[in-house]
């Protein structure tokens, strides 16, 4: 009897122990609890892409040149910071003509808006030439220094309003930890007072119409080495441009005059690679009487990211 009374205690207390255990909550690995890892490099900021026109300089003309580029936009920065940031970086290797205008050392310390203004602000690497020492006393260099500066604004002020949601931007320059306004002789102008907000300029973008009057004005002036410059190394016909002392001597030779310039409207191809500009002006050759041409298209071309004329089309619409 005892011995049957000590069996079904210990198989009570064994059926006990068994059900405590399986009501225990079982433990379960959550999501909080899960290891995330983390890349500390800067590549793992989540970035969009936005394609933009930046400016540059085009050879040595007081221009502008645009460059159509993917900028890579950081959550953690504007939009505004990035493309100044890739303007800093200069223009691509292959643009061969486009020149670099601003400092790249050059730091976006701080931009804010407000309304249709926005105000940049920018390290004293702005203000410094780059590249080669400023020889103060030489006139060329000076002119060219200030050139540089005027553009490089320009360059930020067009490139910005041409995103479509500011209208003016104000360079500021820092000092201390604060913003001042940059003064217009700072922007390679004769004055001394603060700039006011700046707005895009338009006369200064080489698009196609300012390449035509380009062209027209290096005809009117005889600046033939200018004017090689807007000549396309392909024609029509696959052909290359003469060297240049051969385009010199040609032009020279035909003793060409061309006054009384006017463009009036132009014509984009579809996929932006011609442009058809109507133009109206009086040509002269040899010692011919001057003839009125009215509303003759004439065809550019993009070549390198750049509007320029054929040869074939030149010695059509100028030499013939």
């Amino acid at each position: 009897m005892k011995r049957k009374f000590f069996v079904m205690i210990l198989i009570i207390s064994i059926l006990a122990t068994f059900g405590l255990t399986a009501c225990a909550d079982p433990v379960i690995e959550t999501e909080q609890d899960a290891v995330v890892p983390i890349n500390p490099l800067p590549e793992a900021e989540s970035k969009e892409k936005t394609t933009t026109r930046l400016y540059f300089g085009y050879q040595q003309e007081r221009l502008l040149v645009g460059e159509n580029r993917v900028v890579d936009v950081t959550e953690f920065e504007s939009i505004e910071t990035s493309i100044i940031e890739e303007l800093t970086k200069g223009p691509s290797a292959e643009r061969v003509e486009f020149t670099q205008l601003i400092n790249p050392a050059t730091q976006v310390v701080n931009i804010e808006s407000q309304g249709q203004f926005l105000f940049v602000t920018l390290s004293q690497e702005f203000l410094q030439s780059f590249g080669t020492e400023i020889d103060l006393t030489d006139e060329e260099q000076l002119s060219n220094e200030k050139r540089r500066r005027y553009l490089a604004v320009y360059s930020i002020v067009n490139t910005i309003v041409e995103q479509g949601t500011y209208s003016r931007v104000s360079i500021l320059i820092d000092e201390e930890g604060s913003g001042r306004p940059i003064t217009l002789a700072e922007v390679g102008l004769e004055a001394e007072e603060p700039a006011e907000p700046f707005e895009r300029d338009n006369e200064i973008a080489l698009t196609a119409r300012n390449t035509m009057r380009e062209i027209l004005a290096a005809i009117e002036k005889k600046e033939w080495s200018t004017l090689y410059g807007y000549i396309a190394y392909k024609n029509t016909y696959g052909a290359d441009k003469p060297s240049q002392e051969d385009f010199t001597n040609e032009i020279v030779s035909s003793k060409i005059s061309v006054a009384g310039t006017q463009i009036l409207d132009d014509v984009v191809s579809q996929d932006g690679a011609t442009d058809i500009i109507m133009v109206d002006y009086e040509l002269k050759l040899q010692d011919g009487e001057p003839r009125n041409l009215t509303n003759i298209p004439i065809k550019l071309i993009q070549e390198n990211g750049v509007w320029k004329i054929t040869y074939t089309t030149f010695k059509n619409k100028f030499l013939s």
